[in-house]
């Protein structure tokens, strides 16, 4: 019998060590292992696209000619490679929920009864969430790509029952006017809730999938584990407060509006 072939009746698809690379990548990719790894690292990329999207929204307050040549570079001198990066995004964002998915579905197949001695209290209550939280969090993603990428959610009112959708916005030079954008998304009370409950609970995830990840890649130590976790709440704490602070600012009257926005 071909060892390359040999099955071990109590685990997984034993490989003898000629077998090619591609099959044995393809194999411990396919393991709980391999995939724990990937929602690891998927995770972590993620969370810094999330963390240099919010230091570019913070060009909010350096001005509306700031954030506007800011997101015209994005959109015109980046020109294909903006929508390659962002659909290379959602592809790293489909493989770390459907990975995400699929280890909880092994799990839950492998304790099929719930034993005694489980005690999930002794988890912290973002763990047991992670999940939930990831979905939550994958469907505000959409929400969000609908409202403000393609303005399909809802558009600006000027008052006066004068409404304008938001990619029609132009500021004084013809250019894509984003800074009146968020305003005019922001002073709609239930978007700004929705954005709120939003990073709220995106916050949950990554305070503990920070920490989770640099575990899994064997980054840190029982050790560093403190230091791990203090380094989640950072990374989440920082992205919520930036993207809190643009929601705030606009509802005070900070973030003054170019238009007219009727409330």
């Amino acid at each position: 019998m071909n060892m390359s072939t040999a099955i071990n009746p109590k685990g997984p698809r034993v490989f003898a060590p000629d077998a090619s690379p591609t099959a044995w990548t393809g194999t411990y990719l396919g393991s709980s292992v391999g995939s724990k790894i990937l929602v690891a690292l998927t995770g972590l990329g993620l969370t810094t696209f999330v963390v240099f999207h919010m230091i570019g929204n913070l060009k909010m307050f350096a001005g509306r000619e700031s954030i506007n040549a800011y997101a015209y570079f994005l959109k015109h001198d980046l020109g294909a490679l903006i929508w390659i990066a962002r659909a290379g995004l959602l592809g790293i964002f489909a493989v770390h929920i459907w990975l995400a998915l699929r280890l909880k579905a092994r799990t839950a197949a492998a304790r099929p009864i719930s034993y005694a001695s489980y005690r999930p209290a002794q988890a912290s209550l973002q763990s047991r969430v992670m999940l939930t939280t990831g979905l939550v969090v994958g469907a505000f993603t959409l929400f969000h790509l609908a409202h403000y990428t393609f303005a399909w959610v809802h558009d600006a009112d000027l008052g006066g029952g004068r409404h304008i959708n938001y990619l029609d916005l132009k500021d004084d030079k013809g250019h894509h006017d984003v800074y009146s954008m968020v305003i005019a998304g922001f002073t709609t009370p239930w978007i700004s809730v929705l954005y709120l409950v939003a990073q709220a609970i995106l916050l949950a995830h990554l305070t503990h999938g920070v920490q989770s990840s640099l575990q899994t890649l064997g980054l840190v130590g029982r050790r560093f584990t403190p230091a791990a976790a203090a380094l989640g709440y950072a990374v989440a704490g920082t992205i919520f407060l930036g993207n809190l602070a643009i929601v705030v600012a606009v509802w005070v009257g900070y973030l003054a509006p170019v238009y007219p926005m009727a409330k």
